[in-house]
């Protein structure tokens, strides 16, 4: 193996006094790719961090001398390593509270022995994948301050960061039926985005538009991506219900918003959708965006909750809608880009009415041309005017 691909290598720490769970845990890991580093106890684990970073901790909770929680409050007093994931590995007799003394301290998971080694794996890449993640933001962030010369040609980079995150989502496309996908971002950079994946043979599809477009917007929906990925492949949560308020609750914490003045009000909305093919059910659930489905000449609206994928005021849960869907049915998701966008004579917003005028008069086409037709009517209504936000519809033939 060359050294370009070794140093690209994720690396892990794994500490644990248990010479065996060492060798169980650092065999499984470098099976699967990882590079591994051992340490028996606290202060070795503290020596191994003054010489090398580390992409994860493994850390045990009980260990002589100094047990994982002060470790793990060591490692996160220093700035150097404070953004290293730590996962705890605990005994199934370790209780409750030390679990939650666990998070206090800085972990951002635990794993419980005996170890399922499937489950371990999905664990430890769910948190690499964040980190790294999160490297790509801080660094682009930097580079943008560092280059104002050449921001356009950063932007620019940016859009292939972005691309290259929904591109996973791109490719797993092939799994749709008939469809099209108009992506129109305002800047270079979209706070739409869509996303996809196949859980055994149910299709789960979510369109989000988060706050602001752009640089923020670009920001807020790499996060997006990446905790749908965490509730969908981690969390193994595939109800669009229970996704919605699960990634409600990532977000929150990610931006740390608490009622009271002064909170940061970012946040997303849109849909997420499931589809068995095998039973032809289709589960929706929506914040602020709707569902249009056109069946038998007929258009429906299924409404969404008027509550936001992140803190909002009032209490309230996601409303969970079923849907027999037949050969030929058709439906779209879409962010609200469309239906704001300004023109006309009386330089108006589009509205929903008009956008399902338009879908209901078109659905019979094939879905290329239907998003040709979109296109054309979009630039008719804008004229001259700007593009007013970030505009993203997805339609669907069954």
């Amino acid at each position: 193996m060359s050294q370009e691909k070794v140093f690209n290598l994720p690396s892990v720490l794994i500490v644990d006094d248990n010479v065996k769970n060492l060798q169980i845990l650092g065999g499984f890991l470098q099976k699967e790719g990882m590079i591994v580093e051992f340490a028996l106890d606290g202060m070795s684990a503290l020596s191994w961090l003054e010489k090398k970073k580390f992409d994860l901790i493994l850390l045990d909770i009980m260990m002589p001398s100094m047990d994982g929680f002060e470790v793990c409050s060591q490692i996160k007093k220093n700035p150097v390593n404070s953004e290293i994931p730590i996962i705890f590995i605990t005994a199934k007799r370790d209780s409750g509270s030390s679990i939650i003394k666990g998070f206090e301290s800085g972990a951002v998971d635990y794993i419980t022995k005996p170890f399922i080694q499937s489950e371990l794996l999905v664990r430890v890449k769910t948190q690499i994948n964040i980190k790294k993640s999160k490297e790509q933001i801080i660094h682009y962030l930097h580079e943008i301050e560092e280059r104002n010369r050449n921001i356009g040609d950063s932007i620019e980079y940016g859009k292939y960061i972005q691309n290259a995150v929904i591109s996973t989502s791109g490719i797993k496309l092939r799994y749709l039926p008939e469809h099209f996908i108009l992506y129109l971002p305002k800047d270079i950079l979209s706070g739409d985005f869509y996303w996809l994946r196949k859980v055994g043979k149910k299709l789960i599809i979510a369109v989000m538009d988060c706050t602001g477009h752009g640089v923020p917007g670009a920001l807020m929906s790499i996060m997006g991506i990446t905790l749908l990925n965490e509730t969908v492949i981690h969390d193994h949560i595939i109800e669009p219900d229970k996704i919605l308020e699960s990634l409600r609750s990532k977000i929150i914490h990610a931006l740390g918003q608490k009622k009271g003045y002064g909170y940061i009000k970012d946040g997303i909305v849109g849909s997420a959708i499931c589809f068995d093919p095998e039973s032809n059910k289709l589960l929706y659930s929506g914040a602020f965006n709707p569902l249009i489905l056109i069946h038998a000449d007929e258009i429906y609206d299924i409404k969404a909750d008027r509550i936001p994928i992140g803190f909002y005021e009032k209490d309230g849960n996601f409303t969970l809608h079923e849907i027999e869907i037949e050969k030929n049915d058709t439906i779209y998701l879409f962010s609200d880009g469309i239906i704001d966008q300004f023109g006309g004579s009386a330089n108006k917003r589009f509205m929903i009415k008009r956008l399902k005028e338009l879908l209901l008069g078109n659905y019979k086409k094939t879905m290329i041309r239907q998003k040709e037709i979109l296109i054309e009517e979009l630039n008719r209504w804008k004229g001259d005017l700007v593009q007013t936000d970030d505009i993203l519809v997805l339609g669907i033939r069954f």
